[in-house]
């Protein structure tokens, strides 16, 4: 699978300087007209979805057609899809993290609690719709895998909100918020990892 993670990496390796610099210049843009922990929320999903593109890619390049003679099971194949999509998720929220901290403190306006919130709804939108998005981009092509990346958050959205009706049921929203964040992150990350498990089965038993 590391191989498999690889040859993606140095398929996209050129296209992340640019969602590096976009990171920097929004950053310094919200910290002047909003705030900057914005970003974080922003960088998690949009670098993971770089991996979730690279399904289209291999489409295009029939690499799902040509990995079937390798020694490569349909399973490793999507499997380094999600490892990927990890990497590159949590890559991005760690930069940003950095360049926000660094942001707030220039700023005089560093919270710790700001950060705890900010990259756990940087993990709830960046692993909860990838549970669908993931699976979606496989099974769908072209137009259609946009459908499904879409239905991913609305998805995600009916999530969010069903978990904070029935947690609502067991305590106070908002006297609680920074233990339901966390609660909802962890959702998201159990959610992505059963997502992990089942799809490439799945997709092992599917035909070409």
């Amino acid at each position: 699978m590391r191989g498999l993670m690889l040859k993606d990496f140095y398929a996209i390796k050129d296209a992340l300087l640019i969602p590096l610099l976009l990171m920097v210049v929004i950053g310094i843009v919200l910290s002047v007209v909003s705030s900057p922990w914005l970003l974080i929320v922003i960088a998690g999903t949009s670098f993971g979805m770089m991996a979730v593109m690279s399904i289209q890619n291999d489409k295009t390049a029939q690499w799902d057609k040509f990995c079937a003679t390798l020694p490569v099971s349909r399973i490793q194949s999507a499997s380094s899809k999600y490892g990927l999509y990890v990497l590159l998720s949590l890559f991005g929220i760690l930069i940003a993290t950095i360049i926000c901290v660094i942001a707030s403190m220039i700023l005089s306006s560093f919270e710790l609690s700001a950060v705890y919130v900010n990259v756990s709804f940087a993990l709830i939108l960046a692993f909860l719709p990838a549970s669908v998005n993931i699976p979606s981009s496989f099974l769908l092509d072209g137009e259609k895998s946009i459908a499904g990346i879409i239905l991913s958050y609305v998805v995600t959205a009916l999530a969010i909100a069903g978990l904070r009706t029935l947690l609502g049921y067991y305590m106070n929203i908002e006297e609680n918020l920074l233990l339901v964040y966390g609660i909802v992150a962890a959702f998201s990350v159990v959610v992505y990892i059963l997502s992990w498990i089942l799809c490439p089965r799945w997709l092992s038993h599917k035909e070409l």
